[in-house]
């Protein structure tokens, strides 16, 4: 299947979802490979591991139109070595999600809707967010809170920050898609930003860009 959702963002940024049925050789026949992407995927032996990996480098080659040789930061944190842009990758059972920015750090987390995130929900969920789920819902503001947590995670790339204590998200509501607001204490300095997301039966999608 091809792109399943792409969206333009602000100063060229770009983000894009896409739903993987297709083959791994299939996937394969469609990427430029180079030797560190074959040495990359070697150690993946799970096959939905294997496509994960695949589509969300089929996805960077769409949106960047180069070859998606993906490297990474000491702290893990994707990046083309010779492209200037900020890249977040995400994949979940089915799904791959890229967003990318030529301007700012990026972030992005997809998940499927399941009852595992809300069963720790303990570990991420603080009072200011518990009190938002009377509109959204408990299950599915659970899933949005991690999503969005784990994409300010990515943004920051500071180790060390407490999901629960250190992230507080805001504006939860039964929308479909929308926006949040989100606050990340960095180095005892609360900083905010403002998160895209959205919904489907298949998925929870949040970035930044």
């Amino acid at each position: 299947m091809p792109l399943l959702y792409r969206q333009e963002g602000p100063d060229q940024a770009q983000m894009a979802v896409w739903q993987i049925a297709e083959s791994e050789s299939t996937l394969m026949s469609r990427l430029s490979f180079c030797e560190s992407m074959t040495l990359q995927l070697q150690p993946i032996s799970h096959p939905s591991k294997r496509l994960e990996w695949l589509a969300s480098r089929l996805l960077i080659q769409e949106l960047l139109n180069c070859s998606p040789a993906v490297c990474y930061s000491a702290n893990g944190q994707p990046y083309i070595a010779d492209r200037n842009v900020h890249l977040s990758i995400s994949h979940t059972s089915g799904y791959a999600a890229v967003v990318v920015s030529p301007q700012k750090a990026t972030g992005i987390d997809i998940e499927y809707p399941s009852q595992r995130i809300e069963n720790l929900s303990g570990r991420f969920v603080n009072a200011t967010e518990e009190k938002q789920f009377s509109l959204s819902g408990r299950e599915g503001g659970c899933a949005l809170v991690w999503c969005a947590k784990e994409t300010l995670y990515k943004i920051v790339d500071t180790p060390g920050i407490l999901f629960k204590e250190d992230m507080v998200i805001e504006g939860l509501s039964p929308d479909s898609s929308g926006t949040l607001k989100a606050r990340v204490n960095i180095r005892d300095q609360w900083q905010s930003m403002v998160l895209q997301y959205r919904i489907t039966p298949e998925y929870y999608l949040v970035w930044y860009w």
